[in-house]
């Protein structure tokens, strides 16, 4: 079969599933590839996965902790508060912007007829999961720094990273099959992604818990809630910062809309990837 043939219909899902999971090993080498790009392969890469986000902590708690008064009384609460939110926010929002545009910039890939196009995403998710781990492992390290316990419901932990990976490769698989087909796509995550981290509650507590007050109204925080970053990062900071079990009903809802994300996103792009070739 000829690489241009664009017009073959898309394998059914079980089948390009079959096809994605016999590539483990092309997964590895493109997320080691995904690395080596941004230079985590090497000892200062590593360093700056543990640097960033704490240069990035340090800049959000002068302007939300002092200067919005966040920090309170207790300002080593709100810095594990705070960092938190940003290396969970970091993983989602790079991952995402980044696969808006992967599709148009892997072209000898997408020409390849025998090559399963949603490992793309796939890679792009994988690298910034290692980001990320790194980052959670800062994380860990400053709450005990800070004289807090860690305790059992560090346990969730693991489940918690599943989730987001989900919701977040969900996303990825949509934005990616835009971007291929509507040139404007990545702008237009970019501005997105700028709105939706306001509207989250990573720099500011959201409602009132743990003794702080929230800034969103107790008549709309039922609304608000849907966001299900706000529910995640709820359980991120439940077994992190607070050492206690996560909200089971917001986890629940979280689980839920991550896992029909990813299967409404992996159906939308197994259905155009055999007409991908046309547009790049």
């Amino acid at each position: 079969m000829s690489s241009t043939d664009a017009g073959e219909p898309s394998t059914s899902f079980l089948g390009a599933l079959r096809r994605i999971l016999a590539r483990g090993e092309t997964i590895r080498l493109m997320i080691g590839a995904q690395l080596k790009s941004g230079h985590r392969d090497k000892v200062l890469g590593h360093l700056w996965s543990l640097l960033d986000p704490l240069l990035s902590l340090g800049v959000y708690y002068l302007v939300f902790g002092i200067g919005f008064r966040q920090a309170g009384d207790r300002p080593s609460e709100f810095v594990l508060y705070l960092f938190a939110g940003i290396v969970v926010w970091r993983f989602f929002g790079e991952t995402v912007a980044q696969a808006s545009g992967a599709l148009r910039s892997h072209r000898s890939l997408i020409l390849s007829a025998d090559f399963p196009k949603a490992i793309i995403p796939i890679a792009i998710c994988g690298a910034r999961l290692y980001d990320l781990l790194w980052a959670l492992f800062v994380v860990i390290g400053v709450v005990v720094l800070s004289g807090s316990s860690l305790t059992l419901a560090l346990l969730w932990l693991p489940l918690i990273i599943l989730v987001q990976v989900t919701l977040t490769l969900g996303l990825s698989f949509i934005v990616a099959y835009l971007g291929l087909f509507f040139a404007d796509t990545a702008n237009l995550v970019s501005a997105f992604l700028r709105l939706w981290v306001l509207a989250c509650p990573i720099f500011y507590f959201g409602r009132s818990e743990h003794g702080r007050i929230g800034i969103i109204p107790d008549e709309i925080i039922d609304y608000y809630m849907l966001n299900p970053l706000a529910g995640l990062l709820g359980a991120y900071r439940s077994v992190l910062v607070w050492g206690e079990t996560p909200n089971m009903g917001e986890l629940l809802y979280v689980v839920i809309f991550a896992a029909a994300l990813l299967g409404a996103g992996f159906k939308l792009f197994n259905h155009g990837e055999g007409r991908f070739a046309k547009f790049v």
